[in-house]
Parts: structure tokens; C-alpha cells; sequence
């Protein structure tokens, strides 16, 4: 399938199977391309958008890059809401609490890759584009499916700061504490005409109206 700006449209209506509740929507990506994402009421993801970059994680993490298929012919645009079962899978690695229905706290969208948190506070998951370091990957991979990034993580031995929300910009991946104070960046996060900065403020605003920060 070609890549190019002219094969992704850019105005269209997404669709949520009528059986899905949503309760938190996301959007992002850059200015040819661009992805969303909503958690449901029973905790699950579902992704929809621009999939060429791999953003929105629709491989097993065994497959690697090239075990990617696309899923369902090879398709890089959905219009329709899809259940992403990969990020689940990875996730449940990481849980301690059996008792842990809802394994994912928080959601980030950049330009074209995509992080989500674990409801443990400590693990992220990051996938798509990684060529510029923003999947918190020491391999930067040219496109992953859904893994845990180490450097965007937290240690359970060594880090005592819980991460209480993930935010995307761009080339760019940060994760943030309970005040929303940075903790870890990945990435091309220059602050050029203040896209970190602007980032962070509109994550901190999104962050305290979804009950992910402390209210000032």
C-alpha cells in the first residue's frame, strides 16, 4: 500500500460498533496522517485511523515489525473502531493485582506511534513509529508492535514516583507524575515554538479533568 499523504484522508467519520460504550477518546498524528483511541466502560482499547506507521498496535509483540500484517487484507486506514487485544496481552505480564479489571490507566496518541499506561503505574507500552527514539526503545525500531518501553517505564526496584499519565507530541513521549511534573521523556522533544510546553499543559488539563492528577 502506498504511503504517501494523497492515499490518507483527511477528513472522515469514525465509527464505534453500537454495542461499545466509551468513556475516554484520544486523538493524534501529524499532518497527513492521524489516529484515535477510546477505552470502553469495560476497560478495553480500541483504535481507529491511520494504521501505516503501525500506531495503532494491531500485531502480537512475537510477530516484531515484520510479523506485522495489518490484520484483515492489509488495511493502514480503519474507519471503524477495532478491538486491540495486543495491548492487553502485554499488559497483563505486568499485573500483580488479580483483582485488576481495568489493566490500562492512561493513553497518549503522537504523530504516529502511541503509548498507554498501565493501571500499575509503572509500565508503558509503546508502538508505531520509532525511528527518532520516541518509543523509549534502546533498538530505535523503524516500527514495532506493542512492547514495554524500559525507558519510559518505571523500575519496581529503583523508582518510587509513581507515573500517573502519559503524553505524546509528535517525535515526542513523556510521562508524568500526580502534580504533572515531568518524570521521562523519549524522543525528538525539542521545544521549538513551545510544542513541549503546550503538550504538557493541554495533558495536565486532560490529565485533572479524567481524575489522573491531583487537582490544584
Amino acid at each position: 500500500s502506498s504511503s504517501s499523504s494523497s492515499s490518507i484522508p483527511h477528513s472522515v467519520t469514525l465509527f464505534l460498533p453500537p454495542n461499545v460504550k466509551a468513556v475516554r477518546g484520544y486523538v493524534g498524528g501529524l499532518s497527513d496522517s492521524g489516529h484515535s483511541a477510546i477505552l470502553d466502560s469495560s476497560g478495553n482499547l480500541w483504535v481507529a485511523g491511520c494504521d501505516r506507521w503501525q500506531q495503532l498496535g494491531l500485531g502480537s509483540s512475537q510477530g516484531g515489525a515484520s510479523g506485522y500484517t495489518w490484520g484483515d487484507g492489509g488495511k493502514i486506514w480503519r474507519t471503524e473502531f477495532t478491538l486491540n487485544p495486543y495491548v492487553n496481552e502485554v499488559l497483563l505480564k505486568f499485573q500483580t493485582k488479580k483483582q485488576d479489571q481495568h489493566i490500562i490507566r492512561d493513553v497518549a496518541l503522537g504523530g504516529d506511534h502511541t503509548l498507554v499506561l498501565s493501571s500499575n503505574q509503572k509500565d508503558v507500552i509503546s508502538f508505531g513509529k520509532g525511528g527518532e527514539g520516541q518509543l523509549g526503545l534502546s533498538s530505535k525500531p523503524f516500527v514495532s508492535a506493542p512492547v514495554r518501553s524500559n525507558q519510559l517505564s518505571s523500575s519496581s526496584n529503583n523508582e518510587k514516583t509513581k507515573i500517573s499519565m502519559v503524553c505524546a507530541v509528535q517525535h515526542c513521549s513523556m510521562t508524568l507524575d500526580e502534580n504533572g511534573q515531568l518524570l521521562k521523556k523519549a524522543g525528538k522533544c525539542y521545544n521549538k515554538q513551545n510544542m513541549v510546553t503546550d503538550a504538557i499543559k493541554a495533558c495536565i488539563k486532560r490529565g485533572t479533568k479524567d481524575g489522573l492528577l491531583n487537582k490544584e
